[in-house]
């Protein structure tokens, strides 16, 4: 379950994280790339702002893609101790995935494709990601990515940023590090013959772990309710998918 995950989700610290960032990390971290991105982003949409469209601009660029990737998924302690180098990004990104989310309103079936291979003895078992991941709403994009490992993703907490991306023709959705899944199957090409990739895992939504909420404050008890809400409102959508807070 990625347990060195920069995972903050800021539930119930957003507005102390933005003047955080803004006042502290923006300046800094955004600098020349900010500039650069400003120029060539989106005009600012679906409630979003210039920040929001940097980031997502920055993130789907080739400049910081693998560095900030690789430290989201493992510098959970750096985050805590104030020692992180992407504050601006990681919030930005979260707080756009978050806001076209509830845009969005529904769940989204995504595909990602990969070139390494993964253990097959995990059917049943809870994942997540542990960093901000790609995924395309179309499989022959997914796929050009690597054939060995690939995922069919219900996603819950993703977010389509397709018009906001450096390259719309991928489709992207953007899985956040918090989001949870379930492995609700695993199909290997010896087992089905025509299977678009070596191996797919099947990967159903089941709600969110954020281990670093609001780390940089105290952590707000309300936020603890409304994340354990959440995850129950997930476990009994599944189930029921009919019900009105499904919709």
């Amino acid at each position: 379950m990625a347990p060195n995950s920069v995972d903050d989700q800021y539930e119930g610290c957003r507005e102390k994280m933005a003047n955080l960032v803004v006042k502290k990390y923006l300046k800094k971290e955004f600098k020349d790339a900010s500039k650069k991105d400003n120029k060539n982003a989106t005009p600012p949409e679906d409630n979003l702002t210039s920040d929001h469209l940097s980031a997502i601009y920055i993130y789907t660029g080739n400049h910081v893609y693998n560095k900030f990737t690789n430290a989201v998924r493992n510098e959970k302690q750096n985050y805590k101790d104030k020692t992180f180098e992407w504050y601006s990004l990681h919030f930005f990104l979260t707080d756009a995935i978050q806001i076209l989310n509830k845009a969005q309103n529904a769940c989204i079936s995504t595909f990602r494709g990969t070139n390494v291979k993964f253990n097959l003895d995990v059917l049943n078992k809870d994942v997540r990601f542990g960093t901000f991941t790609s995924s395309s709403l179309d499989r022959a994009v997914a796929k050009g990515f690597g054939k060995v490992s690939c995922f069919e993703i219900i996603t819950c907490e993703g977010a389509n940023i397709t018009k906001y991306s450096n390259y719309p023709g991928e489709k992207e959705v953007l899985i956040p590090p918090y989001e949870t899944f379930n492995i609700i199957n695993v199909t290997n090409r010896t087992d089905e013959n025509n299977l678009w990739c070596n191996t797919v895992y099947t990967l159903e939504s089941t709600g969110a772990k954020s281990d670093r909420n609001c780390a940089l404050f105290n952590k707000p008890i309300k936020a603890f309710f409304k994340k354990r809400l959440q995850q129950l409102k997930h476990f009994i959508c599944r189930l029921f998918p009919w019900m009105t807070i499904c919709k």
